[in-house]
């Protein structure tokens, strides 16, 4: 099964704020016995899946030394995306955890709740293994009273998911990872927030009464702004103001509502992106969708948007959706004069940016009839393309692939799945799907490895090429035991009990060499390198160092480079 969403910073970000309420600005805080800590959700593109959402219903810190979960500090049950942009964390939530020592974060889950849509907006069936998640830090983290620190949640969809979308139900199983940041350089992306400006302080800096969500209901408190150098100013109708010095005005008088984008850094947020949501004359937009686009026309300037979430004006827009039926997909159009154009947060574009397969936010005005009028789309990521490698000859500066049999492009930009499909990597970051996410070299691509590219398309459907801004290989992936190790040379064999998913065309089935990767990292009963050989060399009558390993193949018949192993001892 591929890869599913990384959930990264899900399930415990977001859970982990809204627990806690609303808080000060400034992220310093909190005094006594509890700390300031904002919580962040990182979402994840994922393989034949356009979205999953989950409902958390519980949120408890599990202590250190006595195992024992704490007190539940979500307040309401919380819905998540887990998929999402897939590049910008969502903040949501800020508030005082407990302090203390703990070892994990315990998430309750409703099974009920669950929603999967597949690439076409068709639901997907989901079975939970699970509705208890142990979500640990990779060592304790100690939460000090009166401190700010940043909480972030990665669950790896790799691991929680089993099955094929194409035959539901999926299994899941959800697993992840914590991580933690303390002080005034605990930093993360953000992608946005919302609310009102409550204070100025020109020419640099405002304060902002923040939400999380587009309905102005999960309160962030009150957050300080600062401009970054060379940030992008847009007032209520989308139209980018001359200069700072006019954004500054603009707040002054009546109560201006904002939408925020940039970064979160010591519990402020240094942004990149401001749009003026309502200074005094009425709100620029009533509705805002996310999803991907498809059957996009340039000639008519129109495109099918498929839906993933209402972000604001839900009131408005699902009776609409009701009396249309609720279709997957809905009809929107735009121009090159009334549409403001945004990618990447904060880069100010046109309609020539505008993809099929992209994954945007569009603002409506109004929210009536089909095809629906956009005042301004935010194209929040490049179309993806995944398969698997087939050709390495055109290294370094180029691979082939060939398509999944349900990527999106088949039969439109791409003729089938055996159409050879040329990817340009001369502008594109290269990197490993695990929860470091190494950068890679091209030495070490090999045939029949999955990845996921994001780009654009073009050329014949015989013959497209894709000019790659981003590269994510997908792990291989095996569950096994471990029957020798090599310590002097960080090495192991393994004896394959499962292969999950392709190291490369060089890696059958059976007995492995795993060679350990200079940064590799640990879970569950080691942590270390040096624990991981301990493990096995004081195993008992009876023992075995069962293991799950994720990397890449060699050049060397099933050779493994190991990038992140969980080892347990059964």
């Amino acid at each position: 099964m591929p890869s599913f969403l990384r959930v990264a910073a899900c399930l415990l970000c977001a859970l982990l704020v809204s627990a806690c309420g609303g808080g000060g600005g400034g992220g310093g805080g909190g005094g006594g016995q509890q700390a300031a800590t904002d919580l962040l959700i990182t979402d994840a593109p994922v393989d034949g899946l356009m979205s999953f959402t989950v409902k958390v219903q519980s949120l408890r810190l599990v202590d250190d030394l006595t195992g024992i979960a704490g007190a539940d500090v979500l307040d309401e049950d919380l819905s998540i995306d887990l998929i999402g942009a897939g590049l910008t964390p969502r903040w949501a939530s800020r508030g005082a955890l407990p302090a203390g020592t703990y070892r994990s974060v315990r998430v309750g889950i409703d099974a009920s709740s669950t929603v999967a849509l597949d690439r076409d907006g068709a639901p997907v069936g989901v079975n939970h293994l699970a509705t208890t998640l142990d979500v640990p830090f990779s060592a304790p983290v100690t939460i000090a009273a009166g401190s700010y620190q940043q909480v972030v949640l990665d669950v790896d969809l790799a691991s929680s998911l089993d099955g094929d979308v194409g035959s539901p139900p999926l299994d899941f199983d959800p697993q992840g990872l914590a991580s933690f940041q303390a002080g005034a350089g605990a930093s993360s992306t953000i992608d946005e927030v919302k609310g009102s400006v409550t204070s100025v302080s020109a020419p640099t800096s405002f304060i902002v009464d923040a939400y999380a969500d587009g309905e102005r209901i999960a309160a962030l408190g009150a957050v300080t702004v600062t401009l970054a150098p060379g940030a992008l100013l847009l007032d209520e109708f989308g139209a980018e103001l001359a200069d700072a010095a006019a954004f500054f005005a603009a707040l002054i008088g009546s109560p201006v509502v904002v939408e925020v984008h940039g970064e979160l850094v010591g519990g402020e947020i240094v942004a990149n992106r401001v749009e003026l949501e309502d200074s005094g004359a009425g709100a620029n937009y009533v509705v805002k969708l996310e999803g991907r686009v498809e059957n996009l026309d340039t000639v008519a300037n129109t495109f099918d948007l498929l839906l993933v979430e209402i972000e604001k004006g839900a009131a408005i827009a699902q009776p609409v959706l009701d009396l249309l039926g609720n279709p997957l997909s809905i009809a929107v159009d735009y121009d090159d004069v009334s549409t403001v154009f945004v990618i990447e947060e904060h880069t100010p574009t046109d309609e020539d940016a505008l993809g099929e397969g992209q994954r945007i936010k569009v603002k409506f005005a109004d929210f009536l009839a089909e095809p629906f009028p956009a005042v301004l789309i935010e194209i929040e990521d490049q179309p993806e393309f995944e398969g698997v490698i087939t050709d390495l000859s055109g290294l370094p500066n180029s691979l082939v692939m060939h398509l999944d049999s349900d990527d999106p492009a088949l039969g439109g930009s791409v003729q089938n799945g055996s159409t050879d499909v040329t990817v340009d990597l001369s502008a594109s970051t290269l990197f490993l799907d695990t929860h470091a996410k190494p950068s890679l070299s091209t030495a070490q691509l090999q045939t029949g490895l999955k990845l996921e590219v994001h780009g654009a398309i073009s050329g014949p459907s015989s013959a497209p090429t894709i000019a790659a801004t981003r590269t994510k290989i997908h792990a291989g992936r095996f569950r096994g035991a471990v029957t020798g190790i090599f310590e002097l040379q960080s090495s192991f064999d393994a004896t394959m009990s499962d292969l999950k998913d392709p190291f490369g065309s060089g890696v059958s089935f059976g007995n492995v060499a795993v060679d350990l990767d200079a940064n590799c990292s640990f879970r569950d009963d080691a942590a270390s390198e040096g624990q991981f050989f301990d493990l096995f060399s004081t195993l008992g009558v009876g023992e075995a160092l069962e293991v799950e390993v994720f990397g890449l193949g060699t050049s060397t018949p099933n050779q493994i480079q190991a990038f992140e192993i969980k080892a347990r001892v059964e």
